[in-house]
């Protein structure tokens, strides 16, 4: 799967220390960026994004491929519910609340089955 930048879960939000809103993106460590509105912050962040993957590139170093299900479901949080979400796709309650917490990978079975329980909520 080739790595893009807009496929990575990015967190973006004011920040009163700073003084500016600040962008990171928790998969790629050290990920970060800033600027004095959202739509910047958000520029900014998506040029760090690819400045990463490029520097990773050269030095060979590890890229993780994007967890679409667990950002899907760290998207949705605000509004999931986790146990219902867990019944639906037939995956005990505190095993994805577990996953969740560590930010482990879901199996393929278990993705597949979250996917389409997210569809159903």
């Amino acid at each position: 799967m080739k790595n893009q930048p807009f496929k990575y879960l990015t967190k973006i939000y004011w920040s009163e220390e700073n003084e500016s809103y600040i962008g990171e993106v928790p998969a790629l460590n050290g990920c970060v960026a800033h600027g004095e509105t959202y739509e910047e912050a958000a520029h900014e962040l998506a040029l760090a994004i690819r400045g990463w993957l490029a520097v990773a590139k050269k030095h060979h170093d590890p890229i993780p491929e994007p967890d679409r299900t667990m950002e899907e479901i760290q998207r949705l949080s605000p509004i999931l519910n986790l146990a219902k979400l867990a019944k639906l796709a037939g995956i005990n309650q505190h095993t994805l609340a577990s996953k969740l917490r560590r930010g482990s990978k879901f199996t393929p079975a278990q993705s597949l089955r979250i996917v389409h329980a997210l569809g159903a909520i």
